[in-house]
């Protein structure tokens, strides 16, 4: 295999850790995250999250409430140095809400800002950074969730 084959193989895994983490939080499977995040990983979701229990909780708390929801990934980018990598994507999310006053729907959209580790069980993320750069759609929806 030649080094070029060799980071490709690699970059590739990443954007497929990527995608599984937003199947685990669109289909409410939040132990696949286990298999994405290190134990002590940091997930920056407009406040740190220290912990994989912390940040299953988080996802938990912030999408079980909602009818659906549907991360939809692009713009994948990684750059591999030795055993750690920083990597990423642009991603849209669109959250339903049956029944809400105003309508059913909101969506974000932002990046994903990830640094990641090789482990023995191939790449991790040790920290992810959501930024949303936009949103539409009834915030009331971001607002219903349960306290």
């Amino acid at each position: 295999m030649t080094s070029f084959d060799s980071e490709y193989t690699h970059k590739l895994a990443i954007q497929e850790l990527q995608v599984r983490y937003s199947i685990a939080i669109d289909s409410g499977d939040y132990n696949i995250l286990d298999d994405i995040f290190t134990p002590d990983a940091v997930g920056i979701y407009g406040r740190p999250y220290i912990g994989i229990e912390e940040i299953k909780k988080a996802m938990f708390d912030g999408c079980d409430y909602l009818t659906s929801v549907q991360h939809l990934n692009g713009n994948h980018w990684a750059a591999i140095h030795g055993v750690n990598a920083t990597a990423g994507c642009y991603l849209h999310v669109i959250q339903h809400l049956v029944d809400t006053p105003g309508g059913d729907l909101h969506e974000m959209g932002g990046v994903y800002d990830d640094q990641l580790i090789f482990t023995d069980n191939g790449w991790r993320i040790t920290e992810r950074k959501i930024t949303i750069k936009w949103s539409k759609g009834n915030t009331l929806i971001r607002d219903s969730k349960p306290r």
